[in-house]
Formats: C-alpha cells, sequence, structure tokens
C-alpha cells in the first residue's frame, strides 16, 4: 500500500508560542515548540526563524542551552547586586545586568547563613533564584533569591584616607572590606594632602604588587566631624544626586491650589520640628471641646504635607524617592528622600508659608479616650 505523506499542524504564530512558554512548566526550546505543534521539517525551518526575529524584537529571550522564556524571565542562578532594604528589614536585591524595557524584576534575598555577614548595598552575589507570584512596582517580577557565593565589586572608585609613607602616598579605604591599600599618583591633585579624606579612582593597567589610584576628590581632613558623615554615605552607597528628570519635575513644582481643601489656615497650628529644621514635617494644635457632651475633652488636629500632591505615582519623583525610601538624617547633613525643593520647600509646612497638607480632626474624652476622627485636605499656615 503506498505510504500517506504526513498532514503537517498550522503554523503557530507569535500569541500562540508565547501562551505555550507562558505555560510550559520545564525548558523550552525549538524542539519541544515544533513537537507541541507537530511541525514538519518545512515548518521547523520557519519555527527556527521566527523565533530568531522575536529574539532580536525583544519577543522572547534566549538563555542558557538555547532555551527560550518570556522577556525580563530571570534564570535560576544568576548574579545580583544589593539595592537596599525594605521598610520590613528584607534585603532587596536587582538583576545585573538588566537590558530589558520592562521593569527590573524585584528580589527578595534570603537571611545568610549563620557565621556569614550580612549583605550589604552594593555586594554582588551569585544567586539561586525562585519565582513568586507577587509582583512589585510597574508590575516587576518578584523572585526569592539565596545566596550561592558572594562576588567582589567591580568597581573603579574608592575612599580612603590619604598617608604619607616614606614620601609615597597611599590610600587606605575606608571600607573595611577592601583589605589591601592603593599607591597615590599626584596626591597633592584637588588640594588634598596628607590625612585628608579623598576619593579616588583606580588606574586601569597591570602594576606590581599594590593597585594605582588617582584622587578625583578632596572630600575633608579626616579630623573633620564631616568625615564620620561622608564615610557613611559612600559605604552605604546612599544616592546623593537625583536624575536630572527628577530634579526637573521638583524645580517646575508650583504651589498647591484652594480647591476644595479645607481652610485652617486661620488655625494656630505648630510645627514640632527643631528650631534650626528645614524640613517641617507635621504640625499640631488643640484646644479645649467646648461641646457640652464632652466636658473636659479636647479637639486635636495633626497634620502632615500632602507630599502626593507634587510626586505622582511612576513619575521620576515617585521611582527616585522609591529608591531612596527615606531620607538619611547625619549630625551635619540629611540625605533627603525628595529634592531639596521640595523636601525643604513645598513639602516642608514652613512656618508662616500657606502649605497643603493632610489633616486628621480627632476629638478626645476627658481621659483621653478617642470618641471619633474625620480626615481631610487642608491647606494651612502653621
Amino acid at each position: 500500500m503506498p505510504r500517506h505523506p504526513k498532514t503537517s499542524s498550522p503554523f503557530p504564530s507569535r500569541e500562540e508560542i508565547l501562551r505555550f512558554i507562558h505555560e510550559s512548566t520545564g525548558t523550552v526550546g525549538k524542539r519541544e515548540i515544533a513537537r507541541a505543534f507537530r511541525l514538519d521539517s518545512k515548518q521547523k525551518m520557519e519555527l527556527k526563524k521566527l523565533l530568531r526575529e522575536m529574539e532580536l524584537d525583544g519577543t522572547l529571550q534566549k538563555g542558557r542551552g538555547k532555551q527560550f522564556a518570556e522577556p525580563g524571565t530571570l534564570p535560576p542562578v544568576s548574579v545580583v547586586e544589593v539595592t537596599g532594604v525594605d521598610i520590613d528589614g528584607e534585603v532587596l536585591a536587582k538583576p545585573v545586568p538588566w537590558e530589558h524595557n520592562q521593569p527590573a524584576a524585584l528580589i527578595y534575598m534570603s537571611p545568610e547563613k549563620r557565621g556569614h555577614p550580612a549583605l550589604g548595598f552594593g555586594d554582588r552575589v551569585l544567586a539561586r533564584l525562585s519565582p513568586t507570584e507577587r509582583t512589585g512596582a510597574n508590575d516587576a517580577p518578584v523572585y526569592e533569591g539565596k545566596t550561592i557565593r558572594l562576588l567582589t565589586a567591580s568597581s573603579t572608585k574608592i575612599m580612603g584616607m590619604l598617608e604619607d609613607v616614606g614620601g609615597r602616598f597611599r590610600l587606605r579605604p575606608t571600607d573595611k572590606r577592601t583589605k589591601s591599600e592603593v599607591i597615590v599618583e599626584f596626591p597633592n591633585a584637588e588640594g588634598a594632602s596628607n590625612g585628608d579624606l579623598v576619593r579616588a579612582e583606580l588606574l586601569p593597567g597591570r602594576h606590581y604588587g599594590l593597585k594605582h589610584a588617582r584622587v578625583v576628590e578632596n572630600l575633608a581632613n579626616a579630623d573633620n566631624p564631616r568625615a564620620a558623615s561622608i564615610i557613611a554615605i559612600h559605604d552605604h552607597g546612599l544616592p546623593v544626586e537625583f536624575p536630572s528628570d527628577a530634579l526637573h519635575q521638583a524645580d517646575t513644582a508650583i504651589a498647591a491650589p484652594m480647591d476644595k481643601r479645607e481652610d485652617l489656615r486661620d488655625v494656630p497650628l505648630v510645627t514640632i520640628d527643631g528650631a534650626d529644621a528645614r524640613d517641617f514635617d507635621d504640625a499640631v494644635w488643640a484646644e479645649a471641646d467646648d461641646k457640652a457632651d464632652n466636658k473636659g475633652g479636647w479637639h486635636i488636629i495633626v497634620a502632615i504635607a500632602d507630599v502626593s500632591w507634587y510626586v505622582h505615582p511612576d513619575s521620576a519623583l515617585d521611582k527616585a524617592a522609591y529608591t531612596r525610601g527615606n531620607s538619611v538624617y547625619f549630625p551635619d547633613r540629611v540625605v533627603p528622600m525628595l529634592p531639596e525643593a521640595l523636601s525643604n520647600g513645598w513639602c516642608s509646612l514652613v512656618p508662616h508659608e500657606e502649605r497643603p497638607c493632610l489633616a486628621v480632626h480627632m476629638w478626645l474624652s476627658e481621659g483621653g479616650e478617642l470618641l471619633r476622627h474625620r480626615f481631610c485636605r487642608a491647606m494651612i499656615r502653621s
């Protein structure tokens, strides 16, 4: 009997291929796709071409062993960089490098084993990753990570104290994880001298023995009280500079209109920050309640700056603030969560200036029991 030629199945569309990869639990390569859609030899050649096109235009991501995945999918073992901690103290990391158009995946690192140092900002580790059902900001995928091995960061910048050692200058790094000193060429650049705290840049090339560097910024004398803050900012990788688009949004902000806000400008609210403060976050006011049914009770108002009027979701300001998480206060300076035009300006309840706020009215009994409360958006002049 004559053999009937094998009837091939319809060639899959891009959407069907993506759906198959998304729903697959194991690894997916060209062979698995061809088998699933029952493609013949000619169609397999077309499939190879289509997969290549999807890889080039970013529709598909190619991993190890010629396996395919959806864009932004991380391999089970990846290099990640610690970016900070969340409000619960969990260590956060991001994949490096990240070259996709989607928001970078958010990785929650498991605590280190007993006897191993905790991960710090900027540490790079080889980690084993497990996907979760959660999503982060902008629908970014969320993974759980476990450290396999701590990797050495490839930073070319270093901070330390200049020391004159027999007429040759060396840099003693402030980061205790950097064990070896560095030979400094042209130590007097930027006006630096023995005992100064400087930022230096490692020089390229092979050098016998210690690495070489050049001074790029003279920060302070090591005995200066400011030095401790500078060292802490550097060692913890606190972001000092804001992106230009975030600065532009802050610098072009204008006064909030009254609109439907409750007018509390005649209420003598008092800010509760120190006399030398510049960012006034909250204000309070209290008076005896004159209602007959609350004899001896109190009417209290607590107001906080209405930051949400100036910082909109997914804006450059919002992303910059999310990266920082909070303002960091030192004895001599503040590393703010928002640019100064907002942190010390529109989002600060500056005395005698009109500012938008979120306020809560509270009525307390004579014994301090909360009887009722009411939230509102308001305008105040503290």
